[in-house]
């Protein structure tokens, strides 16, 4: 039997103290691959991405390709280190566009400042979700490939469009099932917040996105072209009839009148509650807030029920809303078109095809049966088992660097775990160390201290996956 893995086990050790020694090198290598721009809405700098870590996993020793759409690929890659078990790593490199206008410093050029309260901290679009996390892990596995051999076989599944809703994901998993086995899945992120407190994510919600579009016509309003907006006393508007449509899918407190939907989804198993009951002791409510840069819950709970109603109740989400004349100045306008981006999110039992059907049944019902209803891009939820062997693996990395970390039944956002999970039958657990924020909005961050604490993290994970009990 071997001996049993500690922080002091001479070939992490070894890994360890290489990461502290070139630190200052992994961080300006992480830098320079922020600086490079991969906006998937654009595509502007996707393709040259996919080509740099094509280049990193190949001088790592890895087989790797470029999958599917050539303007978008997936880097699909394979590390055999002839290791008994086999990890395989998902992984995005596709950021947000970063058109804010108040960052402190431009959102491509990954400049230092000193954050207060967090310490010195690398500002780019892409620090926290989720090129710098990525980054990292290549740092670790450059570390490992000079320090010692790998102790598990690698394979990546790295796309660039997980901001576009992945629409590849799934048909390339299904072209490479009989290939695509492990272990388990890692999905690695910074899960640390401001007071150094670590999650670790069993599952995702599901998510539907939808253009809605109202236009002038039969329902009433102008055909063809926007009218003066003194018309609006004979002619009705558009925008008006699309709010009300919008104002009809949720009360006042935000909970979906949407029939079929409420109905549909599961609440919280047995084992969920437990863990739920668990997380609800430790589950800082204000440092919460905080981090949303929030001053209240929408929601009338608190402890293991606000938990409930956040993770497992569907949301509505008004992403965006655009009608007529919205320049400087005044311009009284009739517009002939209105239009919503709207996301519902939802959790175990709903599958996206039933959430639209429900949509489309309550506008038919509430008189709103012309909105015109297009879906962007869909996930369904994905759930894993914490009895899983790789969530264990997981748990015990955190024991070794001293944490206990809070176990997320469910989350909130959205990435396309269900296809390791319903198409290749495969556990997939989401957790790192180290700490960020701001994702898709301006100044977002990764703490300098937080790379290299991710960084021995993902060590001590894959030298734990390997180890026998």
């Amino acid at each position: 039997m071997s001996p049993r893995l500690t922080l002091k086990s001479t070939a992490l050790e070894k890994v360890h103290t290489a990461i502290d020694r070139d630190f200052d090198g992994h961080l300006s290598k992480c830098r320079d691959f922020l600086r490079l721009k991969s906006i998937s809405v654009t595509g502007e700098g996707i393709r040259e991405t996919a080509e740099r870590i094509k280049e990193i996993l190949t001088n790592l020793g890895a087989k790797v390709s470029l999958w599917g759409n050539p303007s978008f690929p997936i880097v699909y890659g394979r590390l055999n280190a002839g290791a008994k078990k086999t990890l395989v790593i998902y992984g995005m490199y596709d950021v947000q566009p970063a058109e804010e206008r108040n960052w402190i410093s431009p959102p491509f050029a990954a400049e230092i400042h000193h954050i207060k309260g967090i310490g010195p901290c690398v500002i780019a679009r892409g620090a926290y979700n989720s090129k710098g996390v990525l980054y990292g892990l290549f740092n670790v596995l450059e570390t490992i490939k000079t320090t010692d051999s790998f102790p598990v076989n690698l394979i990546f599944t790295i796309e660039g469009e997980e901001e576009v809703g992945s629409p590849q994901f799934e048909t390339f998993i299904r072209a490479h099932k009989d290939e695509i086995q492990g272990h388990g899945v890692a999905d690695f992120d910074f899960m640390q917040d401001l007071k150094g407190k670590v999650s670790m994510l069993l599952g995702l919600k599901g998510i539907v996105c939808m253009d809605l579009v109202c236009r002038g016509g039969r329902s009433g309003g102008p055909i063809g072209t926007s009218l003066h907006g003194s018309d609006s006393a004979w002619v009705a508007s558009p925008v008006w009839r699309l709010i009300h449509a919008l104002g009809s899918l949720t009360d006042r407190k935000e909970n979906i009148k949407i029939k079929g939907i409420n109905e549909a989804v599961a609440p919280p198993s047995k084992k969920d509650l437990q863990l739920l009951k668990i997380l609800s002791k430790t589950f800082d409510e204000t440092a919460f807030l905080k981090e949303m840069k929030s001053l209240s819950f929408k929601y009338d709970h608190s402890g293991i029920e606000l938990l409930k109603k956040g993770l497992y109740s569907p949301i509505i989400n008004i992403d965006g809303f655009k009608a007529g004349y919205t320049g400087s100045g005044t311009k009284t306008v009739l517009p002939r078109k209105a239009t919503a981006k709207i996301d519902i999110r939802f959790g175990p039992n709903l599958e996206p095809e039933q959430v639209v059907e429900c949509l489309k049944t309550h506008f038919a019902e509430q008189g709103y049966a012309d909105i015109e209803i297009t879906v962007r891009d869909a996930y369904t939820w994905a759930k894993t088992d914490f009895s899983k062997d790789i969530v264990q693996k997981m748990l015990q990395a955190y024991r070794l660097h001293g944490i206990k970390p809070e176990v997320w039944p469910l989350s909130t956002f959205a990435a396309p775990y269900f296809a390791f999970q319903r198409i290749l039958g495969m556990p997939v657990v989401c957790g790192g160390m180290g700490h960020g924020g701001r994702a898709h909005v301006s100044n977002e961050y990764m703490s300098v201290t937080g790379l290299k604490d991710f960084e021995k993290f993902v060590a001590t994970l894959l030298y734990t996956v390997a180890a026998e009990e």
